[in-house]
């Protein structure tokens, strides 16, 4: 049977009609789904380029900021991961650095960090001039990254065995005026509020104003940091021009260009809770009626949403909470997956350190003993395991000492150029700190990496890794026409009573690496390939400081003649600290090493004095050392170790070493007086460390370890190395009884305490006991410190020391 519709033509349009907008719904819901896929894409992309570009900072604490040269700076430096913000447990280096005004290290040091902590100290040597310099600090995983993140501080230094010039000032820099429209881009036709930022101010920020002209004119003040915003609507005939007047007149500057198509984004916030993001399209020719909004903190995705645009707008409303504590980043992009518009965002930190700090009495005399009782608090209550970092010293003209670790690790680690904050800034955000640090948010750009690589699945280039176990020795294996050599097994050691040798392969480019263990202090270091199968490679070390650097704009350096009479106290109090207590400031504390050698201990050692002593070397190897078989061959002498694992012997000669120095030439060591020598270890075994595969082991040790005369090959390269920093102890005296008061060895301390690390109680307490000096005067302890959880803050107290006759 078959069947027949007669339709009318009504009825075969609704038909139509219907059949279209179920293949519109359906295209719609694939074209959602393909766009859902592209963000999650992306998103995911995020997170692999996430995973290898994990970042440190770096925040470093000094116990003074105007230093004299002969006199010792102190300091303490905390590493935090830069997405938990807790102490980073990655690197155990940190580097600091002194440079001038041309990127010369003046000074440079490598201390240790243990759980993201560590110390030391510099000692301001006469050859510097007076002038300001800047102290960086960073870790060796940190120079795979822009140098403008590592730490920056500024300090000057005072020459006071010079000749000052009465008033020395650098040559003051061109004022200019730097526009941000928010989100990036100035739209004809959107209003668009628009950030300021001036740069080198001429006059004082209070004396200047800024001019608007765009068809009508605005005016508008500067806040106290020199920045500020208003709102304009741009248009394609007009060019927007803006004047900055002073007391030396006006001076002109051209706002950024306007587009005829493009998107815009703004953020508006409520008293609400919630914040709308703005978001218009105008004249853009594409099909795509979606962007995508992207919302990250510190690489960690909080938002991630396709939002439909319709007639050119589009409103989405954010919870606060979804912006985590301090800078997150608000990307959008457009329907090809580009990002259009950018924006920052900053919300209160909440992980916050309340530190109290109490004092028994307010007045003391001289020499007297001060204690100052600490409690350590969060929003949860007592903080155990907080590290303190005190510093107690007289206040005067030259010191305006304040704490920047608030500050530093959450604004100025992540932007460049931020403004001088007051150190109890970020505390309680009012009103007004809230719209600074809006300015602040849209003035400083942020981006540790490029969306394009992103999207392309692009991960940094890594070629620095991190030091998990200590300070990492580089350098380079070359041919005698300089170039590089890969595939070359080359040594390190450090010759001494300490045996420790390391092994590296030189890559493609030449470059070996040694991973050194407990090395600290100067150290001779000799390294070498292996030189009985070749001595014509040549390695050279390579500084393990950056070689890259920030554009970084120093403070104009004065010297004001009131200045004068406080510096030449401050000069007399150092020189004569240093002639009566020169010997007690040079101390370091010991630190516990690991003494054995790298192969453990040993199958059999030998004590060369408890045997009959003969002449040669050649007697003792066959009379005592079982271990070992001697044979002289036409090419010299070998030697053939026992294998006691496989009951044999070895067809390798051994590893041989005098103090830590391999020798590949057991003639070197038969010809050697063994009247030098005080023991001798033998490891009967394969030995493997890392790369290094040691067919047995023959150790030398002399009396000193020192070599004790040994000639070392011309071939081996040996230089004299610093490791890690020694710890110096901070000497303060003691006045514990009535003697000690009356000493006649004068005491001319303004700096009273310094204590790099001082760990709460299970309760949050601790205290600090010091003495007072023969100085008196006002006197400020100066506290900050890091909890285990990432937790920051600072305190500053203050106390009086009187003349006893007061």
């Amino acid at each position: 049977m078959k069947w027949s519709f007669d339709l009318n033509d009504s009825v075969v349009a609704n038909c139509r009609a219907c059949f279209f907008l179920i293949s519109l719904l359906a295209l719609s819901t694939l074209t959602s789904k393909a766009q859902q896929q592209a963000l999650d894409s992306l998103i995911g992309k995020f997170k692999s380029y996430r995973e290898v570009a994990t970042t440190e900072k770096v925040y470093a604490r000094f116990d003074q900021d105007v230093c004299l040269t002969g006199e010792t700076l102190w300091f303490t430096v905390y590493a935090v991961n830069a997405s938990s913000h807790e102490p980073s447990k990655m690197s155990k280096v940190a580097y600091v650095e002194v440079l001038d005004n041309v990127n010369h290290a003046t000074l440079q040091t490598k201390i240790a960090l243990n759980n993201g902590i560590g110390s030391g100290s510099l000692f301001m040597p006469a050859s510097l001039v007076s002038g300001n310099y800047v102290i960086r600090v960073y870790t060796a995983w940190m120079k795979n990254f822009d140098p403008s993140y590592y730490f920056h501080k500024e300090i000057s230094v005072i020459n006071s065995f010079r000749r000052l010039d009465q008033e020395k000032r650098t040559a003051a820099k061109k004022t200019e005026v730097e526009f941000f429209p928010e989100g990036g881009t100035l739209i004809n036709g959107v209003r668009t509020r628009i950030a300021y930022r001036i740069v080198n101010p001429g006059d004082s920020i209070s004396q200047l104003s800024l001019k608007i002209i765009n068809g009508d004119t605005t005016v508008v003040k500067p806040d106290q940091f020199g920045m500020g915003t208003f709102e304009l609507t741009a248009s394609s005939g007009q060019q927007p021009t803006a004047f900055l007047s002073g007391s030396d007149g006006q001076k002109q500057f051209a706002l950024p260009a306007s587009a005829a198509a493009g998107y815009s984004l703004a953020v508006k916030d409520s008293t609400q809770d919630l914040i709308a993001l703005k978001i218009r399209k105008v004249n853009v020719q594409d099909d795509g009626q979606n962007v995508f909004i992207v919302i990250h903190s510190r690489n960690i995705v909080s938002l991630a949403r396709v939002q439909r645009i319709r007639d050119g707008k589009a409103l989405v409303v954010v919870p606060r909470s979804t912006f985590a504590e301090g800078i997150s980043q608000i990307t959008m992009f457009d329907g090809s997956m580009q990002p259009v518009c950018e924006r920052l965002y900053f919300a209160p930190v909440k992980r916050q350190l309340a530190i109290a700090g109490k004092f028994t009495q307010q007045q003391y005399g001289v020499r007297r003993k001060v204690r100052m009782d600490i409690d350590v608090k969060a929003s949860n209550g007592p903080v155990a395991a907080a590290s303190l970092s005190v510093a107690v010293y007289r206040r005067d003209s030259l010191r305006h000492n304040t704490s920047r670790i608030l500050n530093s690790i959450w604004l100025e680690s992540d932007l460049q150029n931020v403004p001088a904050l007051p150190s109890d800034f970020l505390l309680n955000i009012t009103p007004e700190k809230y719209a600074t640090l809006e300015n602040i948010m849209l003035t400083h750009g942020w981006r540790h990496f490029s969306w394009s690589d992103v999207s392309k699945g692009k991960t940094p280039t890594i070629t620095f890794i991190p030091e998990l176990r200590g300070h990492i020795i580089r350098g380079k294996v070359i041919d005698p026409a300089g170039n590089p050599e890969r595939n070359k097994l080359t040594y390190l050691s450090a010759p001494g009573t300490n045996i420790q040798v390391y092994g590296s392969i030189s890559d493609s480019k030449g470059n070996v690496q040694f991973e050194m263990k407990d090395f600290s202090g100067f150290r001779r270091i000799a390294v070498q390939t292996n030189l009985s199968k070749d001595s014509t490679s040549r390695v050279t070390i390579t500084s393990p400081f950056s070689d890259q650097f920030a554009r970084y704009s120093f403070t104009p350096f004065s010297i004001s003649p009131k200045l004068a009479e406080t510096l030449a106290a401050r000069s007399f109090s150092m020189q004569v600290q240093d002639i009566y207590y020169q010997d007690k400031g040079v101390k370091t504390r010991s630190v516990a090493i690991d003494t054995t050698a790298f192969y453990g201990k040993a199958d059999a050692t030998y004590y060369l004095d408890d045997y009959t002593r003969f002449p040669v070397m050649e007697e003792i190897m066959r009379e005592y050392v079982p271990g070992v078989l001697v044979r002289k061959r036409r090419d010299g002498f070998h030697f053939i170790n026992l294998d006691v694992v496989n009951k044999g012997t070895f067809s390798e000669d051994p590893f041989i070493m005098l103090d830590g120095l391999p020798l590949f030439d057991a003639d070197k060591i038969m010809a050697y007086d063994p009247l030098k020598v005080k023991k001798l270890e033998v490891v009967t075994r394969r030995y493997y460390m890392g790369v290094l595969s040691l067919p047995g082991i023959v150790s030398y040790t002399t009396y000193a370890g020192d070599l004790s005369g040994f000639t070392i090959d011309p071939h081996c390269l040996v230089i004299d190395y610093e490791g890690l920093q020694m710890q110096r102890e901070y000497y303060a005296p003691k006045y514990e009884n009535a003697k000690q008061r009356e000493s006649r060895l004068p005491d001319q301390r303004d700096r009273l305490f310094w204590a790099p690390s001082i760990v709460t109680d299970n309760q949050g307490k601790q205290f600090l006991e010091f003495y007072t000096s023969d100085l008196t005067g006002d006197y400020e302890v100066l506290i900050e410190g890091m909890s285990t959880k990432g937790a920051v803050g600072s305190a500053v107290n203050r106390f009086q020391v009187v003349s006893l006759n007061e």
